[in-house]
């Protein structure tokens, strides 16, 4: 129906403008070279790789749009800054046509629409229908596009693939819809998960307005730039530099680049070694243009490549069957330039590496190329944290990064936001692009666990690999378990910066307990102007480290602590809410008298004073049916309780009181989740005429599948 609308409106603005030409005698269409910024201009800017090594001709500020918590406000309040639940958030409601819709995104002045994200379900994983996305150019009161959310960013409406591509359970829409004067971005009802990307331009830009026919008017430009998207053609235009040998223990090889102004087009290895998981670490890539370190990283993980060699393709690089690893960005210098391959291993490794340089012209808007990486020590899933791919000081712009994390759990991993600041976010401390999720960034959703089943890649995003590591593992499906690695190339939607420039993802592990340990490694790509400066120097000992393994990890968290598989420590996590008044603090548990165990030792003791005193819990990237099970104490001075799943009280005057301090299992049927959501309210409902006060104690919360 989206679609037939689009078409209709073209079909009548046709006729009319047509008709008017006729009456008046002027061209019913503007033409395009009259405008700054066009359509087909865009189209080709998606496939012109010389555009991200400069100063944009044309400024303009990238900025996000999501439905992130609101909660999350200031760095300066943990709990709020690290809040889950990023669903549902809008700017604001309005009626239209005597229809409420949420506001997703508002700009006003010129830009362009460069990349809309949302799940392929609306609310309810089974929902695969959802709202319409109604987008209103230049203040008109009708929207332009009127079509189904889902089916438009997954390539089932007008824009088709790959401007508009299913992922993994979900859609991203990467067609660029420019308009001169402003956007809103709604849906109709209620919003969901959404990230909407844009460009804002200047506003002495002129920028031309998406209209309905625009995909029939510009046919064979969609065609050839999709084509091009689709099957990135080689360069071979230029000099050919090639390298093809053993590079020895602790030994570098040095690969020098023609002399002059010149730029690398195109840049390919192949690594072999007897140990290719170690090799694709310890075999660090070192370009240095003009004297400026330009980019350190590790072969694979500039490639995508941890542990393993797991071909992918994208429009800025790709690794093929044979493990060939492929680079096509552009990397420009003035005089002189070299490549130093380094094997920081203890064993020798072969490289067969084939470049292709070409003259370039250098300007004062050209920019240097940069890869940084970056590693630490495993986290565990307590505290939240932010890590920072890069900081950069100086002009350039943000084009791409890896996110390597190994799991040794078959859980999810997942639900870290990307925070992203530029220029005046830092005096603001908020960053221009506040995101929903790790996997939302990558282009793709959650609402299973999931698996190796779930790789995919295109031009711009590919989740390279899914866990799916099966050594040591029992049971019926790995799912995330081992490494998993995405990627996302900028094209539209790239990030310029003009002085300041910093990347963080939280490091949000879902899974918790004692087992809940995780290893990152983060990669990220950019163009910078002569004296930009960055906080990622070479991190040579982790490179030489043995790669981590999932053992490496299990030793990490090995304890002979008592404990609840797959529960969820409730001493470990902050309440929702809680009542006036009511105390909450992690009790130690003596684990070794009696026969009463509490997982880890340790539970969340509530300390109320009254009836109806509650302390409540949301457990969010919930899509299924779980059978629920709540661990307690009883006590003496323990009160009778009321537990609400949802809302829905499940279980009514519950004594928790009893002479000795016990651990009781109590069964709260299965569970169905409300917006993907479950939440456990515990009440105090009364208490015991034995009992001296109205405290109870929560140990854990186990959800299994039903």
């Amino acid at each position: 129906m989206g679609q037939l609308l689009l078409y209709v409106k073209a079909a009548r603005i046709k006729f009319f403008l047509g008709i008017t030409a006729c009456l008046f005698g002027f061209q019913p269409y503007i033409e395009a070279q009259q405008y700054d910024v066009t359509f087909e201009s865009l189209l080709n800017e998606m496939t012109d790789r010389t555009v991200v090594t400069k100063k944009p001709e044309f400024p303009y500020k990238s900025l996000q749009n999501s439905s992130y918590n609101r909660a999350s406000v200031t760095p300066d309040d943990p709990v709020g800054w690290f809040a889950n639940g990023d669903q549902g958030f809008d700017l604001r409601k309005e009626m239209n046509n005597g229809k409420e819709e949420s506001v997703l995104m508002e700009c006003h002045g010129p830009g362009v629409l460069t990349r809309i994200w949302t799940p392929f379900f609306y609310k309810d994983f089974n929902d695969r229908q959802g709202p319409d996305i109604l987008i209103y150019l230049d203040g008109a009161k009708e929207p332009t596009i009127r079509t189904n959310m889902i089916r438009l960013l997954t390539g089932k409406s007008f824009a088709p693939e790959p401007f508009a591509v299913y992922t993994c359970r979900a859609g991203d829409l990467y067609l660029p819809i420019p308009f001169g004067k402003s956007c809103k971005v709604t849906v109709e009802g209620d919003s969901f998960f959404y990230i909407i990307n844009y460009r804002a331009y200047s506003p002495n830009v002129e920028v031309q307005t998406f209209q309905p026919d625009f995909m029939d008017r510009y046919h064979a430009t969609v065609e050839q730039v999709g084509k091009e998207l689709r099957n990135p053609p080689p360069f071979t235009k230029g000099e050919k530099v090639c390298f093809s040998g053993s590079v020895g223990s602790k030994r570098t090889e040095t690969i020098l680049l023609p002399e002059g102004t010149s730029a690398i087009r195109n840049m390919e290895f192949k690594l072999s070694a007897e140990n290719l998981p170690q090799a694709l670490r310890s075999t660090v890539l070192e370009i240095v243009f003009d004297d400026i370190p330009a980019v350190w990283c590790p072969l694979g993980d500039f490639f995508g490549n941890v542990n393993a060699v797991d071909p992918y393709r994208t429009w800025e690089r790709e690794v093929r069957q044979d493990g060939r690893m492929v680079c096509r960005w552009i990397m420009p210098y003035k005089k002189k330039g070299e490549i130093r391959i380094h094997n920081y291993s203890s064993f020798p490794v072969t490289l067969e590496s084939d470049l292709v340089v070409s003259p370039w012209k250098w300007t004062n808007d050209t920019y240097y190329f940069h890869a940084n990486w970056w590693t630490d020590e495993p986290y565990l899933a307590n505290p939240v944290r932010d890590m920072t791919f890069v900081e950069v000081k100086g002009e350039g712009i943000h084009v791409g990064d890896n996110f390597a994390v190994l799991n040794p759990l078959p859980w999810w991993w997942g639900e870290g936001d990307e925070k992203i600041y530029i220029d005046e976010d830092f005096d603001r401390r908020f960053p221009s692009h506040f995101g929903t999720g790790t996997e939302d960034y990558y282009g793709w959703a959650g609402g299973v666990h999931p698996s190796r089943e779930d790789e995919f890649s295109t031009p711009f995003l590919a989740n390279i690999r899914v866990g799916g590591e099966t050594r040591g593992f029992t049971g019926e499906n790995p799912h995330t378990r081992g490494y998993n690695i995405c990627t996302r190339s900028r094209s539209l939607d790239a990030i310029p910066f003009n002085s300041r420039f910093r990347l963080d993802m939280e490091a949000f592990n879902f899974s918790t307990g004692p087992d809940a340990i995780l290893q990152y490694a983060l990669t990220s790509f950019w163009y910078g102007k002569e004296g930009a400066t960055h906080n990622r120097g070479p991190m040579i000992e982790a490179a030489a480290s043995p790669v981590p393994q999932i053992e490496d990890l299990e030793k990490i968290t090995q304890t002979n602590k008592f404990r609840i598989k797959d529960a969820v420590e409730l001493e470990d996590i902050q309440p929702d809410s809680f009542s006036d008044g009511l105390i909450c603090k992690v009790q130690a548990m003596d684990n070794d008298k009696g026969d009463a165990k509490w997982s880890m030792a340790k539970q969340l003791l509530a300390e109320a004073k009254n009836v109806g005193d509650y302390l409540s819990f949301r457990f969010g990237e919930q899509y299924h049916p779980k059978k629920v099970i709540l661990y307690l104490t009883t006590t003496p001075v323990s009160a009778k309780l009321n537990i609400y799943m949802n809302n829905k009280l499940v279980i009514e005057d519950w004594d928790a009181y009893s002479p000795d301090i016990l651990n009781k299992e109590l069964d709260l049927g299965v569970q169905q989740p409300v917006n993907n959501t479950f939440e456990l309210k515990v009440e105090v409902a009364g208490k015991n005429e034995k009992a001296s006060a109205y405290h109870f104690g929560l140990d854990c919360i186990l959800f299994k599948d039903n």
